[in-house]
């Protein structure tokens, strides 16, 4: 076995190890659950070395896109906060604007539904 050092990355956060410490792992993993460990072989550890060191990268790069996404996302937020600060800056109520928003997103059918479902609890408790 070669001792291949991979490096995986997240964020500021990154790991080094080593594809022996990975091979070692997943037979511990396999022993727990109660399967033998693979037999060696050194073609397949020759695949394996190439294979967990494009494994990092691939891994890598989901984890990056998904920490952008995870910015984006945020960004997003912080731009609909500031939307209903000024919204309710300007008078509207913005716990009725997020239900408008809401029933905006269902299909009509399904908010008359629900409208009829309403009207039919509140005869039954005498709100009406």
């Amino acid at each position: 076995m070669s001792s291949n050092t991979v490096t995986l990355q997240a964020g500021e956060t990154s790991i080094n190890t080593t594809v022996e410490a990975m091979k070692a792992a997943t037979d511990e993993l396999r022993r727990k659950q109660g399967k033998p460990p693979l037999k060696p072989d050194p073609d397949f550890d020759a695949a394996a070395d190439s294979s967990y060191r494009v494994t990092a990268g691939e891994l890598r790069a989901f984890v990056e896109r998904i920490e952008r996404l995870d910015a984006e996302k945020k960004d997003i937020a912080d731009q609909q906060k500031e939307v209903f600060a000024e919204a309710k800056g300007r008078g509207y109520d913005t716990k009725v604007l997020r239900k408008l928003i809401a029933l905006r997103k269902k299909d009509p059918q399904e908010v008359a539904e629900e409208e009829a479902v309403l009207q039919l609890y509140k005869e039954a408790l005498g709100m009406n």
